[in-house]
């Protein structure tokens, strides 16, 4: 599990930035939301538009991407703009089976500098520029704009090492999804776009969650519906919501926002509960009802078991204590030449009784737009 990042240089963050996923002193929500190693099973970002939110998850899925994906890593678009320093340096620190992982990397705008993998403050692997030692071995003819991790993972996936191939496999099963943009990106090949899943696990699971949510509506998958006024027939397959007490059948495309961004979500959303990984989700709240919202986040937490939920939502009413605890919500500020600047609501120190909503709300927190609301001609 995730259990801190630090960003230093990176887009908007000019200053090294942690990120914390270790548990503090709250006892409420202890059993829902929080890990038996204490560790948090999420954090929610919230903060004005381009105060630096996104920039953390793409700091995680930066990553993803290097370790998984052939592309070709654009260094130079992830370096901050707002400074001179001449590389950017990303840390990660996770604990599986109560081991700790560090992994960190650093990169200029063409080329990796460094990585440093330890295990229980044993370093594993080191690399400066293109000479690595890992283990006992040395190497010189390393890929400048490649990690070697991915090499020692597409090599060997730590077969003989338990617990880092157990990172591996958590990193590997973690996806990444834009709510607004119905983007969902998988690093295993899993098939968790609504479409792709549906074919392969049919309509039973979604419709029981459905069910068990009271979300008072069933889909349908596939090319034809008969309804009791027209009908409906394409091609290719797709997804058609009924509502309960009537029986007509709406095709995906009638729908509404809501309901595609729920659709797209829940193959992920399921898979995460089912396999451990990092569920990274951006503008989480895309066209979903407050209870809806709410709703989810806390299936999640009850029902997660070493996944983390960590994604950004500009839905104040989820900033609610029964739903998730003060050390769980980060805000994010844009301060001029400092770049992006994070405050745990966790700091501030509010008591379970208080309304974190409304303390957010009147500026306790930080993260809070003022924008003039009364104009003169």
């Amino acid at each position: 599990m995730l259990k801190q990042i630090i960003l230093d240089n990176f887009t908007t963050f000019v200053k090294p930035t942690a990120i914390d996923l270790k548990a503090t002193n709250y006892k409420f929500l202890e059993d829902e939301n929080v890990l038996n190693n204490r560790i948090l099973k999420g954090i929610l970002f919230v903060g004005e538009n381009a105060s630096g939110k996104t920039q953390i998850l793409k700091a995680l899925k930066f990553l993803l991407d290097l370790l998984f994906k052939d592309i070709e890593p654009d260094f130079f678009s992830v370096k901050s703009f707002y400074t001179d320093k001449k590389t950017s340096k990303l840390t990660y620190n996770f604990i599986i089976d109560n081991k700790d992982i560090s992994y960190e990397i650093v990169f200029s705008d063409i080329l990796i500098e460094k990585e440093i993998l330890t295990l229980d403050n044993k370093v594993i692997m080191e690399r400066n520029k293109n000479k690595v030692r890992y283990k006992e071995q040395t190497f010189d003819d390393v890929a400048n704009n490649l990690l070697f991790l991915r090499r020692i993972y597409f090599e060997t996936k730590f077969n003989n090492e338990p617990i880092l191939n157990k990172w591996i496999n958590y990193l590997n099963n973690s996806i990444y999804i834009n709510c607004e943009k119905k983007e969902v990106e998988t690093y295993n090949n899993k098939k968790l776009f609504a479409h792709g899943y549906l074919d392969e696990y049919g309509v039973k699971e979604i419709n029981k969650f459905f069910k068990s949510i009271n979300y008072n509506q069933e889909i349908i998958y596939a090319n034809f519906i008969k309804n009791s006024n027209n009908g409906f027939v394409m091609n290719d397959k797709f997804v058609s919501f009924k509502k309960e007490g009537t029986n007509e059948y709406i095709p995906e495309t009638l729908e509404s926002t809501g309901n595609i961004t729920l659709i797209n979500l829940l193959p992920s959303f399921m898979y995460a509960l089912k396999n451990d990984c990092l569920l990274i989700i951006d503008e989480f709240s895309s066209g979903f009802h407050n209870e809806l919202e709410e709703c989810l986040i806390k299936y999640f937490f009850h029902y997660a078991k070493n996944s983390q939920i960590i994604f950004v939502s500009h839905s104040t009413n989820l900033l609610n204590n029964t739903l998730i605890r003060p050390d769980q919500i980060y805000s994010i500020s844009f301060k001029g030449k400092e770049g992006s600047v994070l405050k745990r609501f966790s700091d501030e120190m509010p008591r379970e009784a208080q309304n974190t909503e409304k303390m957010y709300l009147s500026g306790v927190f930080d993260g809070v737009p003022r924008y003039k609301k009364t104009f003169k001609d």
